[in-house]
């Protein structure tokens, strides 16, 4: 490739879109998480669903494969589950709130 040509990359289809989408909010989670003792749980609770969501929505129009630490958005969604049902047992059963 010669100076001044640009290369061109196919667009996106609307599974990768989701995908990319969802990655951005995995990211969001995975922060989260790690900064869980100083954030509120219910940001944590809010974003992994929406990861839920997303990868969902990439799956049905034919995702299979993520950028995302566990590359399978099947995976991805498990674990977001369970960490979605894990903070809503710690804020609305067990009544808990993190430090302020």
């Amino acid at each position: 490739m010669s100076a001044g040509q640009v290369a061109l990359r196919p667009p996106l289809t609307p599974g990768e879109k989701y995908e990319r989408l969802a990655f951005t909010f995995c990211r969001m989670g995975t922060t989260g998480l790690i900064a869980w003792a100083v954030g509120p749980a219910l940001f944590v609770l809010v974003v992994a669903l929406v990861a839920i969501v997303l990868y969902g929505r990439s799956i049905t129009l034919g995702v299979s494969w993520s950028r995302c630490f566990l590359r399978r958005p099947t995976l991805i969604i498990g674990a977001w589950a369970a960490i979605a049902a894990a903070d809503a047992v710690w804020i609305f059963v067990l009544r808990q709130q993190l430090p302020a």
